[in-house]
């Protein structure tokens, strides 16, 4: 079967928000209709959430039990200038979604192979360098090692190059996740959001990564009456924006905003940050104003967002190199790629990104039933926050070694690659992973304390002080362990893991204020974390607050029903 996209004609029939061929009460509707004719739950309900405070609207749509089994996710957040466009947002992202992963668990989407077999029909070794943004001398005995690694191809589609390859679709989630993944009323609608969504990603994270200053974009230069209402809307509020310019040399406009409430921050709002990518610099802005309301939880009430393309800050002074941009600029002076058809949009971002060297790559993830045109879309270098910087061929090897294999076998795996690497630490780091599954956690420390030893990147010490805080906690080193993680912690403050094994060790200890305190700081990153409310519930009780303790089961069993030591624990308190 031929994996060729055909790019047609898709004329804008509704540009009052976003651009579609068709208004969103249409979208909602036909989505429902496709659903009625299915064996399959995918849709509970869409729901509005925000409270009205800004007048900008956001819509849960909530998984059917037929969805949540392939997406392991309870709700997908729409956004919009409007109420018909968020609802429509919310089942279009949950179409995305349960096409992509109902795609990447079927194993008969996939040929397991190595590269050596299939390179004369799959991506070119370059590209897979380039996804890993590796210049390094390695290169040479990395492609050794990555020309043996069996990973799962799939039939996919250059449209730089107008060609049919091979994808090893496990070595880019290992790196983009599931960033890329995209759905629209259309083809060319679902792979012009995939492609600017990745986009979005990699100047993001140029952007966060190396504090880079950007221009400040004037918001009384926007002209889109949408824009301009919604920028009102923040005023009245009393919400004060900074808008940046984060196109950088892409050629593709992005616009960044950055949004707090000095009323309500830090007791009951926090700081946003967030970008929004399209061919239209105004609909660009207009994305990105509306994923802040989506994200801000209309600033007011207490709630708090997972970041993802970019950090939260935890004070205003921390975003500085924001706030304090050196230079100014019009929305109108970015690029503009913007075309009433969007066949036209897509061609023009491929040659934008073409200029910078950059392929864009797209798996077809249509779901046979569902119907709705999704795609998997793949640009060979472009950044992902946290996921590619610092990374190597071999690295993602080790790593994929790891992650496919039983440990004793992935052990000797490492062990070969250390051969042909050695003293690298990904492959001691990998090395103290895998001996922790067999159960030898002291084994394990060695290997991450080498790791620890050759020098590791900046942004993986904190993984390698988790993991040995984890060997330290098995071996019932409870306060090295909290030693270590403290390491960690001062390094990146926002790791759940860290601070979820400081809340353990801390119980162990029976120091139960500083665990509930380093619960809550799992809590401030993932809300949605039913097992750490329990594990809260569990110290109040422990600390006889019977009231706190019954309060948090609650709450636990609330947003994860299958806590059954919560609820027995509940029903204890309470008989």
């Amino acid at each position: 079967m031929s994996s060729r996209i055909v790019l047609n004609d898709a004329f804008k029939q509704v540009t009052q928000d976003q651009d579609k061929i068709m208004p969103p009460e249409q979208t909602v509707r036909r989505f429902k209709e496709k659903l009625e004719k299915l064996n399959l739950n995918i849709l509970d309900r869409t729901v509005r959430i925000d409270n009205g405070r800004l007048g900008i609207p956001v819509y849960f749509s909530q998984c059917g039990p037929d969805a949540l089994a392939v997406t392991d996710t309870r709700k997908q957040m729409g956004k919009g200038a409007t109420p018909q466009q968020a609802e429509a947002s919310a089942v279009m992202e949950l179409a995305e979604r349960f096409s992509f992963f109902s795609f990447y668990k079927n194993e008969a989407n996939f040929v397991e192979d190595q590269y050596r077999n299939i390179r004369d029909r799959a991506i070119p070794f370059e590209q897979i360098a380039r996804s890993v943004h590796d210049t390094s001398e390695d290169a040479d005995r990395a492609r050794q090692i990555f020309e043996k690694l069996p990973l799962r191809w799939t039939p996919g589609y250059n449209l730089t190059r107008d060609r049919e390859v091979l994808i090893p679709c496990n070595w880019f989630f290992a790196i983009n996740e599931f960033n890329g993944a995209c759905a629209g009323n259309c083809p060319e609608e679902a792979l012009c959001q995939g492609i600017s969504e990745v986009v979005e990603r990699h100047v993001s994270a140029i952007v966060s990564r190396n504090r880079r200053s950007v221009p400040a974009i004037l918001p009384a230069s926007a002209t889109d009456p949408v824009v301009r209402e919604m920028l009102a809307k923040y005023q009245k509020a009393g919400i004060r924006l900074h808008i940046s310019d984060f196109t950088l040399d892409t050629g593709i406009p992005t616009v960044g905003v950055l949004a707090w409430d000095p009323a309500t921050f830090p007791e009951k709002s926090e700081l946003v940050w967030t970008a929004g990518t399209a061919p239209d610099p105004q609909k660009a802005m207009s994305r990105a104003l509306s994923e802040t309301a989506q994200l801000g939880g209309d600033f007011n009430t207490g709630s708090n967002y997972m970041a993802s393309g970019l950090p939260k800050f935890s004070s205003i002074e921390a975003a500085n190199f924001i706030t304090h941009a050196q230079t100014t600029v019009s929305v109108t002076d970015l690029p503009d790629l913007s075309d009433n058809n969007i066949r036209t949009e897509i061609r023009n971002l491929l040659t934008a990104l073409s200029g910078r060297g950059m392929d864009v790559l797209a798996v077809n993830t249509t779901h046979p039933q569902l119907g709705v045109p999704a795609f998997y879309t793949i640009i060979p270098g472009a950044h992902f926050r946290e996921r590619s910087a610092n990374s190597s061929v071999g690295m993602f090897c080790a790593k994929l070694v790891t992650e496919n294999n039983p440990p004793p076998l992935a052990i000797l795996e490492l062990k070969e690659i250390g051969r042909i690497l050695p003293d690298r630490y990904y492959v001691q780091f990998y090395l103290g992973t895998a001996w922790l599954e067999t159960g030898d956690p002291e084994t394990a420390a060695t290997c991450l304390e080498r790791a620890l030893d050759l020098e590791p990147a900046a942004q993986d010490i904190p993984s390698i002080y988790s993991y040995l805080g984890v060997c330290l906690k098995e071996m019932g080193r409870y306060r090295e362990a909290l030693t270590v993680l403290k390491k960690g912690d001062a390094l990146d403050p926002d790791r759940t893991d860290i601070h979820n094994l400081m809340g353990f060790c801390h119980f162990k200890l029976k120091a139960h204020e500083e665990a509930i305190a380093s619960f809550k700081n799992v809590l401030r990153l993932n809300p949605g974390s039913g097992i750490d409310y329990a594990n809260i519930a569990v110290n109040y009780r422990e600390m006889d607050q019977k009231e706190k303790a019954v309060e948090c089961f609650e709450i636990a069993l609330a947003l994860d029903p299958s806590l059954d030591f919560a609820r027995e624990s509940l029903e204890k308190l309470t008989a």
